[in-house]
C-alpha cells in the first residue's frame, strides 16, 4: 500500500499535467487547419513540447533519475535471477517437488499416526519418522519418492533400525551402558592391545638380528607394552635443573650469552662507503 506522502505527490502530479493539457487547448484554439496544415501541426507540437516540460528543473532531473534507478534495478535483479539459475538450475529442479492439490475436507497424514504438517524444515524426514516405523516401513518409504535424497542422518538411523530388527529376531537383549559396564570395556580393550602388541613386538625380535624391535610400536602403543620405559632415572635433570647447575659452575646461563650475543657493536662491520675504499687500496696494495 502506497504511503501518504507518495499518494499526494501522485495526485499532484495528475493535477499539474492537467492543468498543462488544459493550457495547450487554450493555446492552440483557433488556429485554421490544425488538422491539415503541416506548418500549423508543427506549431502545435512545439507549444505543447513547451507547455508539458515547463516547471522546476531539478524536479524534471530527479525524475528521470529515479527512472533511471529503477531501470538499472530491474536489470541487476534479471541478471542475478538469469546467473542463479545457470548455476544452480538442475539442483533447485531437484530439491522441488510436486505438491498434489488436497480436496475439501481430506486430512493428509504423516506417518503412522498422522502428525504436525508444520514441523520444522530442518529435520530429517528419517529421524520424524524413527518412533514410528521400523527398518522396513521406512526404507519402504524412501522408496516411494525418487526425487529424495537420503542424508547422512537418515543412512546412520536406517542401520540403527536394521541392527534393533536383527536383535529382537535373535532374541537376545543388549547391555545396558552402566559406569562398571563401561570401566569393563575399556579394561578388555586395554589388555587386548597390550596382548596385540606384545604379538607384535615378538614376532620382530624372532627375525633375524631382531628385526625393527621396539620401534615398530607407536608411543602409545609401546607405554601400553611396557610403562617403565618412560620412568626417569633418579639422576635425570630437566631444564630448570640444568639452568641452576650452569649458573652454580661459572654464572653464566645460556640467556646471558645470547644477550651479549646481542649487544654487539654494529661498527664491527663494514659501513658506508668508505670500507668499500679501504678494501678497493688493499686489493691494489
Amino acid at each position: 500500500m502506497p504511503s501518504k506522502k507518495k499518494k499526494n505527490e501522485q495526485q499532484s502530479s495528475k493535477a499539474a499535467n492537467k492543468a498543462k493539457a488544459k493550457l495547450v487547448e487554450d493555446k492552440t484554439f483557433g488556429m485554421k487547419n490544425k488538422s491539415k496544415s503541416s506548418k500549423v501541426q508543427a506549431q502545435v507540437r512545439s507549444i505543447t513540447n513547451n507547455i508539458m516540460n515547463s516547471g522546476d528543473p531539478k524536479e524534471r532531473k530527479r525524475a528521470e533519475m529515479l527512472k533511471q534507478k529503477k531501470s538499472a534495478a530491474k536489470a541487476m535483479r534479471k541478471a542475478a535471477d538469469q546467473e542463479r539459475e545457470a548455476l544452480f538450475g538442475e539442483a533447485l529442479m531437484a530439491v522441488s517437488k510436486k505438491t498434489s492439490v488436497k480436496k475439501k475436507g481430506e486430512n493428509s497424514a504423516i506417518g503412522r499416526d498422522g502428525g504436525d504438517a508444520a514441523s520444522k524444515k530442518t529435520t530429517s524426514r528419517a529421524m520424524k519418522m524413527m518412533y514410528q516405523m521400523d527398518a522396513k516401513e521406512l526404507e519402504d518409504k524412501f522408496k516411494d519418492d525418487p526425487d529424495y535424497v537420503p542424508t547422512l542422518e537418515d543412512e546412520i538411523e536406517s542401520q540403527r533400525q536394521a541392527k534393533l530388527k536383527a536383535l529382537e529376531k535373535s532374541g537376545r537383549k543388549g547391555t545396558p551402558i552402566t559406569e562398571e559396564s563401561l570401566k569393563a570395556w575399556q579394561e578388555r580393550k586395554r589388555r587386548r592391545k597390550a596382548e596385540e602388541a606384545k604379538k607384535l613386538v615378538e614376532t620382530e625380535l624372532k627375525k633375524k638380528k631382531g628385526g625393527k624391535g621396539l620401534s615398530v610400536l607407536s608411543g602409545r602403543a609401546l607405554y601400553s607394552y611396557n610403562k617403565k620405559l618412560f620412568v626417569d632415572d633418579e639422576n635425570a635433570e630437566d631444564k630448570n635443573d640444568i639452568a641452576e647447575r650452569e649458573k652454580a659452575d661459572d654464572g653464566v646461563t645460556d640467556d646471558d650469552v645470547k644477550e651479549a650475543a646481542a649487544s654487539i657493536q654494529s661498527d664491527l662491520f663494514l659501513n658506508g662507503d668508505h670500507d668499500d675504499d679501504d678494501l678497493d687500496d688493499l686489493d691494489e696494495d
